[in-house]
């Protein structure tokens, strides 16, 4: 086997973050408000589509496994060594989604305001390196701040005017 192809043992952790992932989605479709009281057509009815993804989901988690388990994934373990120089996107995209999610629920900023904060220093943080080595912090920083903007602005519209859904 090449190092191009994937190990059994890391589709066989995938598949089984994809079932637990789908597992969720699907008991939270299930606890969704199915709107009866509205007259709601059982085919509109909020978590439908959502539900029936997580299954979906959840199907392509389980033969991700057997298909890891077949290859001989639980015969060869191999735990990969972490190293946070070759995983720090990884983990300052996680901590800087966390913080977006954590400030947003319950802050009292505008969601707009927050989106375009968030993609700004987003895309400042994983441009710094470029930018500091070219010489072009400045308009890094102008240009992260104007990405932004436009889509913070772009978000708030797309939810709020065309789904209809009523952001923070």
């Amino acid at each position: 086997m090449n190092d191009d192809n994937p190990k059994p043992f890391a589709d066989f952790v995938s598949g089984i973050v994809w079932l637990l992932l789908a597992i969720g989605v699907v008991a939270m479709s299930l606890r969704m408000d199915r709107l009866e009281h509205l007259q709601v057509s059982v085919y509109s009815a909020p978590g439908l589509l959502t539900g029936l993804l997580g299954i979906g989901v959840a199907i392509m988690g389980a033969i991700l496994i057997l298909r890891s388990v077949r290859a001989g994934a639980l015969q060869h373990i191999e735990f990969p060594r972490f190293n946070f120089r070759e995983q720090w996107r990884l983990l300052t995209g996680g901590a800087l989604c966390l913080i977006f999610a954590g400030w947003v629920v319950g802050s009292g900023v505008p969601f707009w305001l927050a989106a375009a904060l968030f993609i700004a220093v987003f895309v400042f943080v994983f441009q710094f390196e470029d930018r500091r080595n070219n010489g072009t912090l400045p308009r890094g920083a102008l240009i992260a701040a104007i990405y932004g903007l436009i889509c913070g602005a772009a978000i708030q519209y797309v939810f709020q005017e065309l789904f209809l859904v009523r952001l923070p």
